[in-house]
């Protein structure tokens, strides 16, 4: 796309939104869709060759909108993180698919996306040592969770841990500036002898520690 086409396709982009919001009346207000709807209807892995912008727009209209009143964008970020998931090879346990509990969304920053995996984490974790021992408080299991970060990650991980409530222990890095793995092992063997509950690692990307259980 040249920047004679961009400049046209943008006005065209702002006529599809002024066209939308004074329509808006004529549009089904409650979606007739049920979740799950938008994955059959799009590709199960990322197009080689790109859509013409006419086409994109006509799936907006055909796929996206009906259900633009129930979770569709969602649905439709879930379908786009799997085939990224896809392209990178990751293990089926990392991808949402039909049923899968993995996948993910789109986050509008680095910052947003390490506190809310952060937060998904900590859930995660609370919900299934409750479910082991109902008779543990979330705030008894609060004051144990610990997650670890490389000391040169960004003050955002810090932040997490602070919104999170949840102790953040730096490891040390390597004179590539990775987090040593040796070094968190270490303090995982540490933690666990002393009772805290390990779950989290952030370097940058984040994820549950270790994977399916504690």
């Amino acid at each position: 796309m040249n920047s004679g086409e961009f400049r046209r396709r943008g006005k065209e982009m702002v006529d599809f939104v002024a066209d939308y919001l004074e329509g808006i009346e004529r549009r089904q207000v409650y979606p007739d869709v049920e979740p799950g709807y938008l994955r059959p209807l799009i590709p199960t892995t990322a197009p080689e060759e790109p859509d013409t912008f006419e086409d994109i727009l006509n799936d907006v209209e055909k796929i996206i909108m009906p259900g633009a009143a129930s979770p569709a964008c969602t649905e439709l970020e879930t379908v786009m993180m799997d085939w990224l998931g896809k392209m990178l090879k990751l293990p089926e346990a990392f991808l949402a698919g039909q049923v899968g509990e993995g996948g993910g969304v789109i986050q509008g920053s680095a910052s947003e996306a390490t506190l809310v995996a952060l937060l998904a984490a900590r859930t995660k974790v609370v919900r299934r040592l409750q479910a082991a021992s109902p008779g543990l408080t979330q705030g008894a299991i609060m004051e144990k969770l610990v997650a670890y970060s490389s000391d040169q990650a960004h003050s955002s991980v810090e932040r997490a841990g602070l919104i999170g409530g949840v102790k953040l222990k730096a490891i040390p890095s390597d004179g590539k500036f990775a987090m040593r793995a040796s070094a968190l092992q270490e303090a995982l063997e540490r933690d666990k002898a002393e009772g805290l509950i390990p779950f989290f690692v952030s370097q940058p990307a984040c994820w549950v520690w270790p994977p399916g259980h504690l």
